[in-house]
């Protein structure tokens, strides 16, 4: 009797352990009808119309990423700022979809809690929204807090930064955590 009731608790264990890593893993996500990894350039021209810019986006120093086509936005979908996506330049596939919140009208980090949930990680600034357990483990926290902090929905492969101010600096819907 002592064993079943010891087998039965391992295999729920089993579950639960299951269960919240497939709560963690990132998803792709859709916004606007806009399925990442499945929509295509058409769709996003059909969803937003023809972007106010397109071109190569660039990476973290300013290089262009020729490999992907960027289209930007403005006050398309129901977001008011700066709507931009990222699709792979030959494949069309859309892969990002970045939202920037006007500085006019800064979106506040307790309204896009109550929109997007507060089933969320919140993530220090050093790590990113996406990392590893390892890195995590690695990571050094500072004294004081630094910023941006990011607050991520992986089984909503979405992510938002936070300013000092607690004003949201980016929304990002993300194919796979992390992208290039």
């Amino acid at each position: 009797m002592l064993r079943r009731v010891f087998c039965s608790y391992l295999a729920l264990m089993l579950i639960y352990v299951v269960a919240s890593a497939q709560a963690h893993k990132w998803r792709a996500p859709t916004y606007q009808g806009l399925t990442l990894g499945k929509s295509k350039r058409a769709d996003v021209e059909r969803a937003f119309g023809r972007p106010v810019w397109s071109g190569h986006p660039e990476d973290g120093l300013d290089n262009p990423m020729e490999n992907f086509l960027s289209y930007e936005y403005d006050d398309v979908g129901g977001f008011e700022g700066r709507t931009v996506v990222i699709m792979g330049r030959r494949s069309g596939v859309v892969e990002v979809i970045y939202l920037y919140p006007p500085y006019q009208h800064p979106l506040s980090r307790s309204v896009a809690v109550e929109r997007y949930g507060g089933d969320y990680i919140e993530r220090e600034s050093a790590a990113g929204p996406c990392h590893t357990g390892k890195e995590l483990r690695r990571l050094k926290r500072p004294a004081e807090r630094e910023y941006p902090v990011f607050i991520a929905y992986p089984h909503k492969g979405m992510y938002f930064s936070v300013q000092r101010d607690e004003s949201v600096l980016e929304i990002g819907f993300m194919l796979r955590c992390p992208w290039p």
